[in-house]
């Protein structure tokens, strides 16, 4: 008797479209036979598994049931050579995989392990678990895989540890560890599972100013002795120690911003507006300020400093550990805005110090304070003798700024204990980078620009004293050594990772800005040698002293990568991947059967600047099908979005729901040469509206794209440019999204908006141009605007002041709010209904005729 298949033909002509399959190929009389599948596609129908996989590790991925044949579409099924195991190889193959996400489960009689129960098949078959919607794109499992974050290397370069999602909830960190040359576990640090609303005040503001949303393991450091981390966790700082897998608490409750000592017996902390250090095995605590409260705060960065500048340190500890360098902020200048927060309990007034453009900035000083005399600590215990207000020393106040209004944008201790500082000017054109030395202050560099100047993380010293940072020359950022720059070659040099005797580290691009990659550099001749492979986005962490790197590896079709590689010279002599690891799952997204792969291209703009671009088909998709588009927009300066890695799942939900995703970099966004991006300068919406206008343009070019169908959304500045596309050209969109959008840039903070529209009071004619208010008139098209009602960055008057315009111009628009919400409004059940008031709004509106 002929056995049947386990899937009936009616399965595919559920799951598959109308096209025939490509014809077969000639068998390979060494593989071993599949499981053909009948069906009007023909016998290479994606029933077909193949069991002789490109894969190096083959063998090991066996085991397949016939039920994976229901994970297969035509759409995905492409003629791609050297697939890897679980992708689609030649003919819509599926190469064997050994896991599957219902291995284990209770079977019927006769079902070999990994395989699915009847009902999973059914399921299977009706592809009910596989699609993407909003319930499985927030929900806890970790569908874009488990990438790792934050790798650092032990002071000893022995350990490395990484952070990397649970693999039953994509929102709880754990910390990882991989010995070199050895194996790789988990930390198991014994955490109190605490709600983020348990939270202090300024943890939670910390949290949103870094957009850091997980739970777990959030942050980390290494301790000095490399035999231990510290975790801050919901209002304390835990130390956990290997040897005994231990954890105790350093820091009182209530406390935050700790660190420990360079020499690892200190914990210094906040609480109350005041900093306070002890030593980490005994119980008290020494005051180092005592004013803190009110508008005053110290150890702490001021709003600015975290939400823009991205400085989010308010001390720091010298080599030495005898003292440490703080801020006092006090913002009693800056504005009062009275927030209403808007809860689903009810309405609180928040009176927020926001610095509006053109206004006050908080009062920034700095000082040095001494703690060498002997430090009893909290150690984690009640505190015997708590610290008192009259045991505060002296501090040194230290004259840092050249103009009274200046920026403190950077301070570091350099290796020799020198204490250095970035101070920026208010219209942030000219930067000063300065060292402290004899009790006076040394100019190292001095960078001044037509335009302005953006602040980063690259000053590294040399071991003979001098300093590399990285600067404009020549109309591109590139490496500099004290004040001089360097010829590299590189069109881009985004960050310095490190730097041995004559050579440096640095990631960047030549050719194509949607890669990075690693690079050494000659700091004699300039001469710089790429060290990572193409086609792909490379980010990288060096250990000077051992010359090994950590390197993040992320392609458009995969999670990123963490590979362990030995640097000598430019050749990688030795490396191994860590995660992820062999026995590890596919990403859950690379099983769903109507997954499309996002496409990137490059367009010319209207100056002859190339625009580069991604673009993400629908799912399923029929070439003979015309299709609605969703502009999916940021637009704003300091981002890029088209780069070769994988794209947000969001993109799939769209795609999956039959929409397709254009994403487009205009002129504005990072990573460019400096013509690029500063073209906004002075008005903002106009060159980024006219560049995305040209992606419209090439939209309509591709024969499965409904012109009359498309749709821009975006959030935050990217709400901003869904109203100026809507507001300038009302005629090109069919609809538009606007999440949490600025509307009126004199309602945005100083350091922000001032870099690229200068003082409201000198540029009155610029802001108003860069406002959609004055121009909501000229909306036609329907427009949903959302927005979280206590957003303390993009603040809620900037919709109702929309609102008012709106209606005043009789202009229709919907509307959602969402109390209690901040800006980026990522807690599971707002984003969940957020997403899919969207994509119910766009189905409405976009709908064919």
């Amino acid at each position: 008797m002929q056995r049947r298949s386990g899937l009936r033909p009616q399965a595919h002509r559920r799951l598959l479209s109308a096209r025939p399959w490509p014809p077969a190929r000639p068998a390979n009389p060494r593989r071993r036979r599949s499981v053909r599948c009948p069906g009007r596609h023909g016998d290479r129908a994606p029933g077909a598994l193949s069991l002789a996989a490109a894969h190096p590790q083959h063998r090991a991925w066996a085991g397949v049931h016939r039920g994976a044949r229901a994970l297969l579409h035509p759409h995905a099924a492409r003629r791609h050579r050297g697939a890897r195991c679980g992708q689609l190889g030649q003919g819509g193959v599926v190469h064997a995989l050994r896991w599957h996400p219902h291995r284990g489960q209770r079977s019927g009689r006769g079902r070999r392990r990994g395989e699915p129960d009847a009902a999973g098949l059914r399921r299977a078959r009706r592809g009910r678990f596989l699609k993407l919607d909003t319930a499985r794109l927030f929900g806890p499992e970790p569908l874009a895989g488990r990438p790792p974050s934050q790798v650092k290397f032990s002071p000893d370069g022995k350990l490395l540890g990484f952070l990397r999602p649970a693999a039953n909830d994509r929102e709880r960190l754990e910390l990882w560890l991989h010995e070199i040359g050895g194996a790789t576990r988990l930390v198991p640090i014994a955490l109190r599972d605490l709600e983020v609303a348990r939270l202090s005040d300024v943890e939670r503001a910390e949290r949103e100013r870094r957009r850091q949303f997980a739970t777990g393991v959030t942050t980390w450091s290494w301790h000095p002795a490399s035999d231990a981390v510290l975790v801050p966790h919901a209002g304390a700082t835990y130390l956990h120690r290997f040897a005994d897998n231990s954890t105790r608490r350093v820091s009182p409750e209530g406390s935050s911003a700790a660190q420990l000592s360079p020499d690892g017996k200190q914990v210094a902390y906040v609480r109350g507006g005041d900093l306070f250090v002890a030593n980490i095995d005994a119980d008290e605590e020494r005051r180092l300020t005592s004013d803190g409260g009110g508008t005053v705060t110290n150890g702490l960065p001021e709003f600015v400093a975290q939400e823009e500048m991205h400085r989010f340190e308010g001390y720091w500890w010298p080599p030495d550990s005898r003292t440490i360098a703080f801020t006092r902020v006090d913002d009693a200048q800056v504005p009062v805005s009275h927030r209403h927060e808007i809860g689903a309990e009810g309405i609180a007034v928040v009176p927020q110090r926001y610095p509006f453009a053109g206004a006050e900035n908080a009062e920034v000083r700095l000082a040095v304070c001494d703690v060498a005399a002997s430090i009893p600590g909290a150690g984690g215990r009640p505190a015997v003798r708590p610290a008192q207000r009259s045991d505060v020393p002296t501090p040194q106040w230290l004259d840092w700024a050249l103009e009274e209004d200046d920026y403190l944008a950077r301070v570091q201790f350099g290796p020799d204990g020198a204490l250095w500082v970035q101070a920026q000017s208010r219209d942030q054109r000219q930067l000063s980078i300065r060292r402290r030395a004899d009790a006076a202050w040394q100019e190292v560099a001095e960078i001044r620009s037509e335009t302005w100047i953006d602040l980063d993380d690259n000053l590294h010293w040399l071991p003979d004293g001098r300093a590399l940072h990285t600067a404009e020359a020549d109309g591109r950022v590139t490496l500099h050594v004290d004040g001089t720059p360097l010829p590299t070659g590189l069109k881009r040099t985004n960050k310095i990772v490190g730097a041995r005797d004559d050579m440096a580290w640095v990631t960047g691009w030549h050719q194509d800005p949607t890669e990075q990659h690693l690079y050494r550099v000659h700091l004699g001749n300039g001469e710089a040698e790429r060290i990572t492979q193409g086609g792909a986005w490379h980010e990288a962490t060096l250990h000077e002293t051992t010359g090994r790197a950590a390197i993040t590896r992320a392609t458009p079709d995969a999670p990123a990568s963490l590979e362990l590689v030995e640097l000598r010279d430019a050749a990688r002599t030795r490396s191994r991947t860590l995660a992820p690891a062999n026995d590890e799952p596919p990403a859950p997204a690379s099983l769903f059967p109507h997954h499309s792969l996002a496409q990137l291209g490059c367009i010319t703009g209207a100056g002859g600047e190339p625009l580069h671009y991604r673009i993400t088909p629908p799912a399923p998709f029929e070439p003979n099908k015309r299709y609605p588009v969703v502009v999916h927009v940021y637009g704003g300066p300091g981002v890029q979005r088209v780069r070769r890695e994988m794209p947000p799942l969001m993109l799939q939900l769209f795609a999956q729901a039959g929409f397709g995703v254009f994403e487009l970099d205009n002129r504005g966004s990072t990573n460019r040469s400096a013509a690029f991006e500063k073209a906004i300068h002075g008005q903002l919406g106009a060159v980024e509206v006219a560049d995305q206008l040209r992606g419209l343009e090439h939209l309509h070019s591709l024969p499965w794209v409904h012109p009359e169908r498309i749709a821009v959304f975006g959030h935050s500045y990217g709400g901003y440019m869904a109203l100026m596309c809507l507001a300038t050209e009302p005629e090109a969109f069919a609809a538009g999204v606007a999440v949490a959008p600025v509307t009126d840039w004199r309602l945005y903070d100083t350091h922000y908006t001032e870099r690229y529209l200068g003082m409201p009071q000198e540029n009155e004619a610029g802001y108003d141009a860069s406002s959609p208010l004055p121009k909501v008139a000229n909306i036609r098209t329907p427009l949903l605007l959302m927005h979280g009602m206590a957003d303390d960055n993009v603040l809620f008057t900037h919709s109702t002041r929309l609102m008012k315009a709106l209606q005043g111009a009789g202009v229709s628009f919907e509307l959602m709010t969402y109390p209690g919400a901040k800006h980026s409004m990522q807690e599971r059940a707002v984003a969940t209904h957020r997403f899919e008031t969207i994509l119910r709004f766009l189905e409405r509106v976009l709908a064919p005729p």
